[in-house]
């Protein structure tokens, strides 16, 4: 996964920020530290950079002393709060198909961060892995997931009445000061310094069916984070193939530097060193996609003028320079080569 070029979603910024006002937190200054405010957070499919979300963990785990911020987030998370991944885990046939469900789709509530589970000894393992932050970042991320699944797991309504009982939780981190606050986990047991992050419950819960399923309700939240899942992987791209995919839509020729690094949630910054280690810079990619479509837009009946504005050219001529810059004639004699060669 090429991590520099991820963004998150800010789905659970809305619990960030309540715990922050809580303990007194500037909410807008600490925003404004990152040149984010509040209603960006808020926009429809709004994201922030990987970069902008480690500076502002940062300044509220380390810089404030806020330790045990992902205990207090985590606590915050019920089920009825991750919209249509929640609502998708709810109407599950049973915890084996929960269980499935969170391993696919995990990643686009919590990118980094992915959860199996294997059967040993009659019990379910269920382990977290975080591929991305590390020290008291990672131990945060790893505090506020696994309560957010623990609720989950409790929140679950089993036909026969049963309720399900964590009864081991450990750690791949050493014990933090705040050890107390992790009766949170609802766990027996509490193991730290181990070599991965994980719960351990009974399998008898595995095959239990879950009370007031609706089917048509689990296919269409599961519909709608299919489409998240593929906006996710698309992330997977090389920022080169990301700038062109955008170079290449509607007018797309029309964007500036800043505007492809607004539409990546990036800064201008970050795009032009992503694609200096690419061995490419966007002058290039611009003019790459302006000589692949503007062949396209000639024959396809496009005069000269029009293909100039499509391409975003302030005036005919700096086009005609530029295609013959491409391909060594004019527009007007491309066209003529290729209408010849259309009879």
């Amino acid at each position: 996964m090429m991590k520099q070029n991820i963004s998150l979603p800010t789905y659970y910024f809305g619990h960030v920020i309540s715990v922050l006002k809580s303990l007194g937190v500037q909410v807008d200054t600490w925003l404004a530290s990152e040149g984010l405010d509040l209603g960006q957070l808020i926009a429809l499919d709004a994201r922030v950079s990987v970069e902008q979300f480690d500076a502002l963990m940062q300044k509220i785990i380390e810089t404030n002393g806020f330790n045990d911020f992902g205990i207090r987030v985590g606590k915050r998370l019920e089920i009825a709060h991750h919209g249509d991944f929640g609502l998708a885990a709810l109407n599950c046939a049973n915890l084996t198909e929960v269980l499935n469900f969170h391993r696919r789709f995990l990643g686009i509530r919590v990118p980094f961060v992915s959860v199996d589970y294997t059967v040993v000894n009659k019990n379910v393992v269920l382990t977290l892995k975080d591929e991305h932050w590390q020290g008291s970042l990672h131990r945060s991320i790893i505090e506020a997931v696994m309560i957010a699944i623990v609720n989950m797991l409790h929140s679950l309504d089993f036909q026969d009445g049963s309720e399900l009982v964590v009864e081991d939780a450990h750690f791949d981190y050493p014990a933090p000061e705040y050890q107390i606050k992790y009766q949170a986990m609802k766990a027996q047991n509490l193991y730290f310094e181990q070599a991965v992050s994980s719960i351990t419950f009974s399998s008898v819960y595995l095959s239990k069916a879950l009370s007031n399923v609706d089917e048509f309700s689990f296919q269409r939240a599961v519909a709608r984070c299919e489409s998240e899942l593929a906006l996710y992987q698309q992330q997977n791209l090389t920022m080169k193939d990301r700038v062109l995919k955008l170079l290449r839509e509607e007018e797309g020729c029309h964007l500036s530097l800043e505007d492809v690094a607004s539409r990546l949630f990036i800064s201008k910054r970050t795009l032009h060193r992503n694609l200096e280690l690419e061995s490419c810079s966007f002058k290039d990619l611009l003019q790459g996609a302006r000589a692949e479509q503007s062949k396209r837009l000639l024959s396809n009946a496009y005069s000269v003028a029009q293909t100039a504005e499509y391409l975003g050219y302030s005036d005919s001529a700096n086009f005609r320079r530029a295609f013959k810059s491409w391909y060594g004639i004019s527009p007007k004699q491309w066209v003529k080569q290729h209408s010849q060669k259309g009879r």
